[in-house]
């Protein structure tokens, strides 16, 4: 008996653990969210605009000084003392460091002594040669040898002033490569010095855009938060490219204590065109910059078209294909679209 009340209580068990099971089961499904491929998605959209742009393509560029480059050592040697710090002025001539030149000295008093001798020995054989007491020949070697000295000891003596290193312009030091005691090699730099006085626009332009620029066009520069552009001229426009294919334009710019070289600017073109344009917000785009793409939305249906756009500045873009005046694109919640999905919109 006590038996089969075991095993009843064991079945009995079984089944309550079984049903509560099955509940739990019910009521994580009824919980799991399920998406309704169907249900519409909220999106926010934008109409097209037309209209004549005031302002041409931008391009993005950095303040650098016209003159600029790093001070090399022309011999070798230890620095003994360096004269300036980095942001200091320094005009031309002024000294940034010294070399110890000790060698050299050593070198030129060599060379002093021996044009010295020469030069007396020179003396004596033109007087011996003039009453017939030595060979000509002789006379000949002397003074060969006296020339020869001579180039030596100039030699010597230009090396020893090419250890005392100096501004070769006017300028600001920017950078200080050597410190007191460092030993220095023929071509090592020193320091870099620039001239903060003329400034101008270093741009790097692709193929596509170097076309639009032109010697002489005058365009307007914008530099950080400041709402005044200033006003540019494009004086340079490199006819070689590098590995990205990108070619280098300079733009001069008028003396203003406000400009400070490294600042990032943007060159904005002046604008070309005469007739309306058809305009988006970049943020409507999708894709690459090469295949531009947006979700055009139609009887409330997003569907995904390829368009051709262009820069146009101020967050905009200029549409140059696909879309028309008055068309809906979507500008907030693409991500969660797919092409011919039912869209509610604001």
């Amino acid at each position: 008996m006590r038996r089969w009340l075991l095993w009843i209580g064991l079945i009995a068990l079984l089944a309550l653990t079984v049903v509560k099971l099955a509940l739990n089961k019910r009521t994580v499904i009824e919980r799991v969210y399920r998406h309704d491929k169907h249900a519409p998605v909220h999106v926010t959209v934008e109409a097209v605009l037309a209209g004549r742009g005031g302002q041409g393509p931008r391009y993005g560029g950095t303040i650098v000084p016209v003159r600029e480059g790093r001070v090399m050592a022309e011999v070798p040697g230890r620095v003994l003392h360096v004269a300036v710090r980095e942001g200091q002025q320094v005009r031309k001539g002024d000294l940034l460091a010294q070399l110890d030149g000790e060698l050299l000295r050593l070198q030129q008093e060599a060379a002093l002594v021996q044009v010295a001798a020469l030069e007396k020995d020179l003396a004596r054989y033109r007087v011996l040669t003039a009453a017939d007491a030595v060979q000509g020949v002789q006379l000949e070697k002397t003074e060969q040898a006296l020339h020869s000295a001579r180039i030596q000891l100039a030699n010597v003596t230009e090396q020893l002033q090419r250890t005392t290193i100096r501004a070769p312009f006017d300028g600001e030091v920017t950078q200080l490569l050597v410190q007191e005691g460092s030993v220095v090699a023929p071509s090592m730099p020193v320091a870099t010095l620039s001239d903060p006085r003329e400034l101008e626009v270093l741009l790097h332009v692709n193929e596509k855009d170097v076309a639009q620029f032109q010697h002489g066009q005058t365009v307007q520069v914008t530099m950080g938060d400041r709402s005044t552009p200033f006003t540019g001229t494009v004086h340079s426009i490199g006819r070689r490219g590098d590995v990205a294919n990108r070619f280098p334009v300079r733009i001069a710019l008028s003396a203003d204590t406000r400009i400070v070289a490294g600042m990032s600017t943007t060159v904005i073109l002046p604008n070309s065109t005469t007739v309306d344009q058809v305009t988006i917000p970049a943020r409507a785009l999708l894709g690459s910059a090469i295949e531009p793409e947006v979700y055009v939305v139609r009887d409330s249906v997003a569907r995904r078209m390829p368009i051709a756009v262009a820069t146009a500045g101020d967050g905009r873009m200029i549409v140059q294909r696909g879309l028309t005046a008055g068309d809906l694109v979507v500008t907030s919640g693409a991500v969660s679209l797919h092409d011919g999905a039912r869209v509610t919109y604001r």
